[in-house]
């Protein structure tokens, strides 16, 4: 089980969209509007390190996603 943290900036306007998106995706367990240099931030639990890669591409395929931050948790 991997622990990620998804620190992710979106356009103007865009959040709730975002946030609707990323809630549906897959192992994604909490997803917040934030406020500060985020916009959002998804806590996810992956079942291993191997599906990272297709998480990450699933959260740039939301509504206004423009960069994501993540964090593993060790």
């Amino acid at each position: 089980m991997v622990i990620v943290i998804v620190l992710i900036q979106v356009e103007v306007g865009k959040a709730k969209a975002a946030l609707g998106h990323i809630e549906k995706i897959n192992n994604i367990q909490h997803v917040y509007m934030v406020t500060g240099p985020y916009d959002v931030i998804a806590i996810v639990d992956l079942p291993s390190k191997g599906v990272f890669r297709k998480l990450v591409e699933a959260i740039h395929d939301a509504p206004g996603v423009t960069r994501t931050e993540t964090c593993m948790a060790i």
